[in-house]
Order: C-alpha cells, then sequence, then structure tokens
C-alpha cells in the first residue's frame, strides 16, 4: 500500500509538471499573438469592420465592371441594377 501512495505522489508530481509545460506553451503562443485581453474590442468594431470589408469589395468591383463593359453597356447596367434594387425594396414593403 505504500508503494501505491508513492505511486500516486509520482503521479501528481508528472501532471503538475506536464500542466506546468501546457501553461508555458499557452503563455508562449498568447505573448506571440497580438489580439490579447487587455485590448478593448466591441461588437460593433467586429461589425464595422465586417461591413467595410464586403462594401470595399463592391466599390472596386465597380469601377472594374465599367472597364470591362464600356461606358454605354456599362451605364445601362448600372440604372438596370438601381431599378431593380429599388422594385425589390419597394416589394418588400408591400407584403
Amino acid at each position: 500500500m505504500g508503494t501505491e501512495v508513492s505511486s500516486d505522489k509520482n503521479h501528481d508530481n508528472n501532471n503538475s509538471s506536464y500542466d506546468d509545460e501546457q501553461l508555458a506553451k499557452q503563455k508562449a503562443i498568447d505573448d506571440w499573438l497580438p489580439i490579447t485581453s487587455s485590448r478593448n474590442a466591441k461588437w460593433w468594431y467586429s461589425a464595422f469592420h465586417n461591413v467595410t470589408a464586403m462594401v470595399g469589395a463592391g466599390v472596386l468591383s465597380l469601377p472594374y465592371a465599367m472597364s470591362e463593359l464600356g461606358w454605354g453597356p456599362g451605364v445601362v447596367v448600372l440604372v438596370l441594377h438601381v431599378l431593380e434594387l429599388f422594385n425589390y425594396c419597394l416589394g418588400s414593403f408591400s407584403g
């Protein structure tokens, strides 16, 4: 029975050293990461960032589309899209 207790102590010491190693590894990763708990990020910062990322892609794609289509077809497609969007918005309010 005495050996069982000592093996439990050795097992606890091994777990403790394993836990210390894991904590050291986690601390090294946390120190390396630029995002830490000390930053005061709010949910609306993330929402704003996501919206600007999506709008940015649209803002960059419009000049490319116009350059590929040219003035005539580009303006026609743009006007048709605005009319479609307007129709969609009015349709969603009436139903």
